[in-house]
């Protein structure tokens, strides 16, 4: 009776750690549907594939990397700035290139001068129309959900799992343990409430 009292967490522990190691296992395989007669059995992942893809890339656009939030990220004074600087030594070099080199010094700084001083007016807001005109155009043209869902629907379902495990590795060991642990408690539970409440 002692024996078999000590047995009941370790066999308990053990089927806790087995039940969980199995669970885990599920949401990656069988990768093809297997047929038990009433019913088939197929991994989560697999079965899921299609439908996790599409709330993946729903979560990307609307929550996590918007066109728009990524257009408001880069339409920045600072960036304006930045790219009117850079307009303005590419055209000085251009101008410098393309005037002829009897064109007087003189003159060919006052047309350059000239020209940054229109650029300067007019290119931070050429830039902020061409801001906005793209964000209109890539908004209609590029759509980030379906991007992401052809991606994860493209993925090899070993590949997949690879990837999911390599990032989940210590979460998932934990999970097989806990099922241990507990199975080992809900064990050591029994033997108590036999001991208490003794069969006659």
């Amino acid at each position: 009776m002692n024996y078999q009292l000590l047995a009941l967490p370790i066999i308990s522990a053990f089927i806790g750690y087995i039940t969980n190691v199995v669970a885990i296992r599920l949401l990656f395989w069988p990768k093809r549907p297997v047929n038990l007669g009433l019913f088939s059995v197929q991994g989560v992942l697999p079965k899921r594939q299609a439908q996790i893809a599409s709330s993946v890339g729903q979560l990307v656009e609307q929550e996590l990397l918007s066109l728009d939030e990524l257009f408001d990220r880069i339409n920045t004074p600072e960036i304006r700035e930045a790219l009117t600087d850079k307009i303005g030594g590419i055209l000085k070099d251009r101008l410098g290139d393309l005037l002829p080199r009897i064109v007087p010094a003189k003159v060919s700084k006052l047309i350059g001068d000239l020209l940054e001083k229109i650029l300067r007016q007019e290119a931070a807001n050429i830039i902020r129309q061409s801001m906005e005109a793209g964000s209109e155009y890539l908004n209609q043209e590029i759509n980030i959900q379906q991007i992401v869902e052809d991606k994860i629907n493209a993925f090899d379902l070993d590949e997949l799992e690879k990837m999911i495990r390599s990032v989940t590795s210590s979460e998932l060991t934990f999970i097989e343990v806990l099922g241990g642990v507990l199975g080992f408690i809900i064990g050591l539970l029994q033997v108590a409430i036999i001991l208490i409440f003794p069969m006659k």
